[in-house]
């Protein structure tokens, strides 16, 4: 492979090649780099506003150099994909003689032929319910054909798991022996799309000097597209001795930070992409050289407000309603509170630099919904029962609390994210009060009630009776809801939003908040807004609110499924590569996706874990029934898998607040306990806390694990291995998620100097021909560097 100093020396060959795109532009604007945007196989609309300041002053459009007309007005463009040839094509939007290039990637979807072979009768209806389709029968009905029922769908290779639906009955498809645990105490069938034995492209970033930087892959017969923020420099891509060489443009010098990012694809498929962050022109080596707005920089930490640590018993006001009991009240938590914990050191010990605050918006003061056993009602404690759009909630602080608090965080070098409700508000909201045609539909044409309706209806489905969904397809509706967040950007310097029930809110809203945002505060003092939504259903769907014109990322719930299987319910670790696979392809091997180790609306990780909760019960019941605690002691190790997991993975991880030691719980409001602090935890806690705080401190200070390329290696039933390669900044990271310790090859990539590597936490690293070996204890991990 190509050292340094050979780079050095082609340096000046290479600029010689490439000097006309060197040159210094005056005046260039720097917006974030725009997100690959997912196509459909055939009709594709783009909305232009979403990928530039004014569509307006737009010239033209390009796709591969065909110039494209605007559909309506300039603000979109309408084309067939399969017009083009390529997986990846380039976008090139003109205004006034600029262009600002995006990359759009072809969908890899496939023509498949569902099939049930049962026998045939008249008074049989038969459906598939899975992972394509939402969990819906109703959306893919099967028709019988001479043998079998069928229906024809066009899915992307993967692993889908499913259900066969009969006159209403769910079960297993009997018919195909492919199943895998659904992580709830049964069992799915598994749809396999696509062959599993081709060779994934692969790119892996080499090493850099001042101004030049290589990569190399493992396939010879690939087309390459690389960016410079959201410039086209592809034909700045020289081969030399088997790996390309890419000069840094001497224009990024202009910038405190800037990316170059990297794609190839051939006939069959496309590669992982490459990002590699440049401070001030240079390639940048640490965390310290970038901004906090770095998202892949962040580690997130939600806090539930009142919940967390009461500053201020004053504002305390529990409802004196004596049928709601005190796990559904108030329970004191406030901001004061959160900026003293701010203060005594917390959040820079434990390492998180981004808070995400439940809602602070003020909320019904009344007593609602109804729990049977124990009889309860609940106040608004959690915040999603909004009675104002801009208010905060007097049970949290004021206005000048939250300036304050604000500023502490920054001044802490943290971001803070405010979960923001657009899906709906209480009935006794004036807005709503005033102006009831604004709401959706409580009844469907059939007379039943809009109620939980999550996938059949999931745009217009009540949460409950005394909570109007918003009909935020009216524009009136969607102009106030969105002025509203933009207001809490603006008034109080926020860096994001966590967007609740984001499924449930249509894709024209995101973009009216997104081009909002952009019109208000990118635009004006160029603030990076990051925008976090939560959506529970396929990867294609999680994906179609994530691009420039929307959302930039989701939570990644898949994937947290797949974990809580394999670190907690026992399930085979290949389920998990699988799942990590398909999120990477669809969202990018560098995505900014939120990667969680529990939230608000669930049992807690490690009573799962621990044996305390059962997947196949009701932990919502569990929890009010009966004191939920760990459990079985290994539970803590599991956690401990889960959160190694989150921190070597791409994305950010999110850490729900007390999962740092442990915290168990059943479901809400058994999973929203008071905060417990250091002089408060036991000793295996205290353990817990400390190690958790080292996989903060490795990941935030190497860049492998911010920026690497993933490397998957192996995995089995009981192991996983995989890397994370920036550059010659190598980090390896195996899991053992059996009952016994496990002797492991270690097969290393490159060059790697065997006697330099070391285990951080005491595994067993030896050298046996060559070969290294790692002795990893059961259910536990190793991360090698």
């Amino acid at each position: 492979m190509i050292k340094i100093t050979k780079i050095a020396l082609l340096s000046i060959i290479i600029i010689s090649l490439i000097s006309c795109s060197n040159d210094i532009e005056e005046n260039y604007n720097f917006e974030k780099p725009i997100l690959v945007q997912n196509l459909n196989n055939t009709s594709n609309v783009l909305y232009i506003d979403g990928f530039v300041d004014d569509y307006n002053s737009v010239d033209s459009v390009f796709i591969n150099g065909i110039k494209m007309s605007f559909y309506q007005s300039k603000k979109m463009i309408a084309f067939q994909a399969e017009d083009f040839e390529g997986a990846y094509l380039i976008m090139n939007i003109w205004q006034e003689g600029v262009s600002t290039d995006i990359v759009l990637k072809r969908s890899q979807k496939q023509k498949v032929m569902l099939n049930y072979s049962g026998e045939f009768s008249e008074n049989k209806e038969i459906s598939m319910a899975g992972d394509f389709n939402g969990w819906t029968p109703s959306k893919t009905i099967l028709e019988w054909h001479d043998t079998a029922y069928q229906q024809v769908v066009f899915l992307a290779p993967g692993k889908y798991p499913y259900q066969i639906v009969e006159n209403g009955e769910w079960k297993v498809d009997e018919f195909n022996e492919n199943t895998a645990p659904n992580g709830q105490g049964g069992t799915n069938s598994i749809l396999i799309v696509g062959e599993s034995n081709i060779e994934p492209i692969k790119l892996i970033s080499e090493s850099y000097s001042e101004n030049v930087f290589s990569f190399y892959s493992n396939n010879d017969d690939i087309k390459i597209v690389a960016l410079f923020n959201n410039e086209d420099i592809s034909t700045s891509i020289v081969r030399v001795d088997g790996n390309f060489l890419i000069t840094i443009p001497a224009k990024a010098k202009q910038y405190d930070l800037s990316y170059i990012r990297i794609f190839a694809y051939d006939k069959n498929m496309v590669s992982n992409d490459l990002l590699i962050p440049l401070a001030n022109g240079l390639v940048a080596n640490s965390i310290e050289q970038l901004p906090r707005t770095a998202w892949q920089t962040n580690i997130l930490y939600n806090v539930f407000v009142d919940r967390f640590f009461d500053g201020n018993t004053e504002n305390n006001n529990p409802l004196s309603d004596s049928i709601v009991l005190h796990a559904a009240n108030y329970n004191g938590g406030d901001m004061e509170g959160l900026m003293n914990i701010i203060d005594s050191g917390y959040f820079a010990d434990l390492g998180v630099n981004a808070l995400w605050l439940s809602p602070l918006v003020k909320n019904v003061e009344g007593a609602y919904g109804y729990w049977p056993d124990p009889k309860t009602k609940f106040s608004a404690y959690h915040g999603y029962w909004p009675t104002s759009f801009t208010q905060i909630n007097p049970h949290f602080g004021n206005s000048d609390d939250l300036h304050s608090l604000v500023a502490k965080v920054h001044g802490a070098d943290m971001n803070i994210l405010l979960d923001f409700v657009a899906n709906h508000v209480h009935q006794d909201h004036p807005f709503i009060k005033e102006n009831p045609e604004y709401a959706t539909e409580l009844y469907l044409p059939d007379g039943s009630l809009n109620l939980e309706r999550w996938d059949e209806y999931r745009l217009t489905t009540w949460f409950d009776k005394f909570l109007p969904s918003l009909n935020l397809e009216n524009e009136v509706v969607a102009k106030t809801v969105a002025d509203s967040a933009t207001w809490w950007i603006t008034e109080y310097d926020v860096d994001g939003f966590r967007h609740d029930a984001a499924k449930h809110v249509p894709l024209s809203f995101w973009r009216t908040l997104t081009r909002e945002i952009k019109d208000s505060t990118t635009m004006v003092n160029n603030k990076q807004v990051y925008q976090l939504g939560e959506t529970y259903g396929s990867s294609e769907l999680i994906g179609s609110y994530v691009n420039n014109a929307m959302l930039d990322a989701q939570f990644d719930f898949n994937v947290y499924d797949a974990a809580v299987g394999v670190f907690a319910a026992g399930n085979s670790m290949q389920s998990l590569a699988e799942k990590l696979n398909e999120s990477m392809h669809v969202y990018g091997s560098h995505n900014i996706m939120a990667y969680i180790t529990g939230n608000q609306d669930r049992a807690r990780f490690i009573s799962y874990a621990g044996g305390q909760v059962s997947f196949d019960e009701d932990a919502k019941k569990a929890g009010w029934t009966r004191k939920i605690g760990v459990g079985k002691v290994n539970a803590y190790k599991k956690l401990q898998q889960l959160m190694a997991f989150n921190m070597t993975i791409p994305g950010i991880p999110v850490i729900y607040y007390g999962d740092e030691f442990g915290m168990p719980g059943g479901n809400d409001p058994d999973s929203r306990r008071m905060m417990r602090f250091d002089g408060q935890l036991s000793d295996i806690e205290a353990n817990q806390y400390s190690i958790t705080k080292k996989l903060i401190s490795i990941r935030k200070n190497n860049m492998a694990l911010l920026y690497g390329d993933f490397i998957y290696i192996q995995a089995d039933d009981s192991s996983m291995v995989y890397a994370r390669k920036y550059f010659d900044n190598i980090v390896y990271v195996v899991f053992n998620n059996s009952e016994t310790e496990l002797k492991i090859e270690l097969i290393t990539y490159d060059d790697t100097n065997l006697e330099l590597l070391k285990a951080n936490f005491n595994g067993k690293l030896i050298i046996e021909d060559d070969k290294i070996f790692i002795f990893v204890a059961a259910n536990s991990f190793e991360i090698i560097n």
